[in-house]
Formats: structure tokens, sequence, C-alpha cells
């Protein structure tokens, strides 16, 4: 068990250090996070924004996996279908990030506009 554990930690460092999506992504839920801390969102808040940040950072990372395993069996070379599957894994990203976005503007533009409009 403790192997498997040393392995995805390991993949979640080969992404942080290879992948910049990954960083940015990362970037992004820290930035979450402090605003949420700012802000003292409620339990439930925090819930839906730790479920908005956890699919955006798994569907990344899936993303990077696929990416890297359709090179591997495209040789490296260009193939429509190849590019098909890397598209439509982005897409996953993009779809998982909207709606991350949808869940932070739902969670925080109240609480902002209380804060500027107190």
């Amino acid at each position: 068990m403790i192997e498997s554990f040393y392995h995805a930690f390991h993949g979640i460092w080969v992404g942080l250090r290879e992948e910049r999506n990954v960083r940015i992504h990362l970037v992004a839920a820290v930035a979450v996070i402090a605003l949420g801390l700012w802000l003292r969102v409620d339990l439930t808040s925090w819930a839906l924004l730790a479920l908005a940040i956890g699919l955006v950072l798994t569907t990344e990372f899936l993303n990077t996996a696929l990416e890297h395993l359709v090179d591997i069996s495209a040789g490296h070379e260009y193939h429509q279908s190849a590019r098909y599957a890397k598209d439509t894994a982005a897409a996953a990203v993009l779809c998982a990030s909207f709606m991350a976005a949808a869940v932070g503007c739902a969670v925080f533009l109240p609480r902002l506009a209380h804060v500027l409009h107190g």
C-alpha cells in the first residue's frame, strides 16, 4: 500500500514539474482556498469548493495521463484519432473548469458583493 501512495505522489510531482496546466490549476485552487478563508465561507460552501477543485485537478491529471498514452500509442506521429482523443480529454478539463467557475461564482459573488457594498 505504501508503494501505491509513493507512485500516486510521484504522479503529482511529475504533473507539477512537467505540466503547465497542472500548475495553473493548482495556483487557482490555492487562490480559491485563500478567498474562501478570507470570506469565511460556510461548511456547505467549502464542500462545494472542494468538490469543484477536486474535479478540475482530477480531470487535468487524467487528461495528462491520456495525452502520454496517446503519444506512446501513436508513436509520436500525427493521427487524426489521436488528436480527437486529446481534444476530447481537454474538453473534459474545460467542462470541469467551467463548472468549477460556476460554483466559485455562486459561492463568492454574493459574499464579495456584501463585502464591497457592506
